[in-house]
């Protein structure tokens, strides 16, 4: 009888392959929960922005609407009505709103102030950004904000 030759010790091949191809899928994991939570923070910014501008809009328009109803007049001028309040745009030329638009609408009440009846203007302001982006901008959502005042000249009917 002949003895057996030794068995040739062969290494293990594959292991190395494995672990490569397990740490390459959750490197590749991690880098789509990253771009998913900087796409989701971009969004935040961008309803903050337009939320910041849709508040100035209203803030404008209400104020615009202020000074119609009662402008810089004399006594012998016409009184404030809702008649002469026309403040509703939209802001294309101005840098700062551009895209962003404002409704205006003013109602007159009739109010009882130390027993005598007077009217107070109650203005409603809506200002609106977004909704009819740009090309190739993300996301295309429009933000509105409301502002409401009321106003009385102290002048009693």
């Amino acid at each position: 009888m002949s003895p057996r030759p030794p068995r040739m010790m062969t290494p293990q091949s594959g292991s190395a392959i494995m672990v490569a191809l397990f740490v390459i899928v959750i490197m590749a994991l991690l880098a789509a929960a990253m771009g998913r939570f900087l796409l989701d923070s971009s969004e935040k910014n961008t309803v903050e922005v337009r939320g910041v501008r849709a508040l100035m809009a209203a803030q404008s328009g209400l104020e615009i609407a202020l000074y119609q109803l009662f402008p810089n007049r004399s006594g012998a001028d016409l009184p404030a009505a809702c008649a002469n309040v026309a403040a509703s745009r939209a802001f294309a030329n101005d840098p700062g709103l551009k895209g962003c638009k404002v409704a205006v609408s003013c109602n007159e009440v009739q109010t009882q102030r130390d027993g005598e009846i007077s009217i107070t203007y109650r203005l409603t302001s809506q200002g609106q950004c977004g909704g009819e982006a740009p090309m190739g901008a993300s996301p295309d959502f429009a933000v509105s904000r409301t502002l409401v005042a009321e106003a009385f000249d102290g002048v009693t009917p």
